[in-house]
């Protein structure tokens, strides 16, 4: 199970966000970035060319909840030894 920690977030409006989040298990991290739309819509991506992507509607996440509940869940869940981008502690 993955621990996970908001480490910056990103106000587009009062209610709309894009958080970045740190996940981390006994020996992998990774970052992902979840847009929060008015509290009840959540958007996951794997990197910020998505998020950019998204925005400029070249792209639509396959991940996304609409309780925040789920959000934790998958984020604890999260298999970070099949990712591309993760990194061994420094």
């Amino acid at each position: 199970m993955n621990n996970f920690y908001q480490i910056e977030v990103f106000y587009i409006r009062p209610s709309r966000t894009i958080e970045t989040i740190l996940l981390e298990s006994s020996s992998k991290k990774r970052i992902v970035y979840v847009y929060n739309y008015e509290g009840w819509h959540f958007r996951v991506f794997n990197n910020i060319m998505e998020v950019i992507n998204f925005f400029d509607d070249k792209f639509e996440p396959e991940i996304s909840f609409e309780d925040e509940e789920k959000l934790d869940e998958y984020l604890q869940n999260y298999d970070l030894s099949n990712q591309q981008i993760c990194w061994n502690n420094y």
